[in-house]
């Protein structure tokens, strides 16, 4: 992997704040059924030929969002803050962050818990506000990677801000940065007053060098991929495209008021995450009729229509966990490239994933039973 300069960054589309997650691969197929496929399948053979449009996606432990309102007044917050109802969450100085926070204390035997996150926001709050230009007009979402400078050892900056610990090279670009540096972000995107994403300008104008902006680090070094496994998928979506779309039908599902039947497959895909995302499909009704929150006529409904269309429904499958297997191998073999900065989790190769730029949008790489069952476990 090498460093390039920080010009642009993920997640340009214009979505709500609500909705601002980028999807995974295979998810496609959940979507836009054969299409859904292709593309996802396209991302992958077409991987090599521009690997500048592959990223490292960084698990950033505290979603914040800050910047300047219409008054130019910095605000610095967290999510639930800039969308607070019942009080004023868009905070102007560091005491109103830490109270808002401790405010959240409601249970006592956590309250120390709560005054500790909430000194080191205070902590970090006149850095990002120096550091925030002054004409800036919106709002940036982004992750803290490093409340303080990582330690150093060995040569290289160590630092674990949720479940993936990163190592950078204290000689590279990256790590020099680092080491002028007090915290650490990482941006997502740009947002105006009503929390909807806007584009970015090339140069975000942050100042001096206490506050670390993470560029994209992309990969250099091309994967290896199995081609042959790729062109069977292809030639098995290319037969069953009529059977998968057909259960994917928005107008069917309508009619049948089942119109969120993608997202049900979805919810489905979620709770498989902790089991290591085995034998997809296969326990889906027993898991829609026992463990989902869908409304019994509902179940009903699904359980008849994919009786109605096993074929379909078996083949979705397969093309989910044949795009799935062959999207894990080319994570493997970019975590396990040598570079300035890699990832880990429990003293293994692997991070959060990768981003790929594409024509439909960004699209993440990511291990379900890697990440993903980690994150789930932790998070639960």
């Amino acid at each position: 992997m090498k460093l390039v300069e920080f010009k642009t960054i993920t997640g340009r589309c214009n979505i709500l704040l609500e909705d601002a997650r980028i999807h995974h691969l295979e998810d496609f197929v959940l979507w836009n059924g054969s299409q859904g496929a292709s593309q996802a399948l396209d991302a992958l053979s077409n991987i090599n030929k521009n690997l500048k449009s592959v990223t490292i996606k960084w698990d950033g432990a505290v979603g914040v969002i800050f910047g300047r309102n219409p008054n130019g007044e910095f605000i610095f917050t967290d999510k639930a803050g800039f969308v607070a109802k019942g009080y004023d969450g868009r905070t102007t100085n560091a005491d109103d962050l830490g109270a808002m926070i401790q405010g959240r204390a409601k249970d006592v035997s956590k309250a120390e818990d709560y005054k500790i996150f909430a000194n080191k926001m205070k902590s970090v709050f006149p850095i990002i506000q120096s550091a925030t230009p002054e004409n800036l007009e919106g709002y940036y979402r982004a992750d803290i990677l490093y409340f303080q400078q990582p330690e150093l050892k060995d040569g290289r900056y160590q630092f674990k801000p949720n479940v993936v610990t990163y190592s950078v090279a204290a000689d590279s670009v990256l790590g020099k940065k680092i080491a002028k540096s007090s915290v650490g972000i990482v941006i997502h995107s740009q947002i105006n007053e009503q929390g909807t994403t806007v584009p970015m300008p090339d140069d975000l104008g942050f100042r001096g060098a206490k506050l670390l902006v993470v560029p994209p680090v992309t990969v250099s070094n091309p994967v290896q991929l199995d081609t042959t496994q790729l062109d069977q998928i292809k030639s098995y979506v290319d037969q069953n495209s009529k059977a998968i779309d057909t259960v994917l039908d928005k107008n069917k599902l309508s009619a049948m008021k089942v119109s969120d039947f993608a997202n049900i497959l979805y919810t489905y895909v979620n709770s498989k995450v902790l089991t290591g995302m085995k034998d997809l499909g296969r326990d889906f009704v027993k898991w829609l009729t026992t463990t989902s929150a869908v409304s019994r006529n509902k179940q009903g409904k699904i359980v008849d229509y994919v009786k109605q269309n096993v074929v379909g429904f078996n083949a979705l499958w397969k093309v989910f966990a044949g795009i799935q297997t062959a999207k894990d191998s080319v994570i493997a073999q970019l975590d396990n490239q040598g570079a300035d900065v890699t990832a880990s989790i429990n003293n293994q190769p692997g991070g959060e994933g990768y981003v790929i730029q594409t024509a439909q949008g960004p699209i993440k790489l990511v291990n379900r039973a890697g990440f993903s069952k980690v994150n789930f476990a932790l998070n639960r």
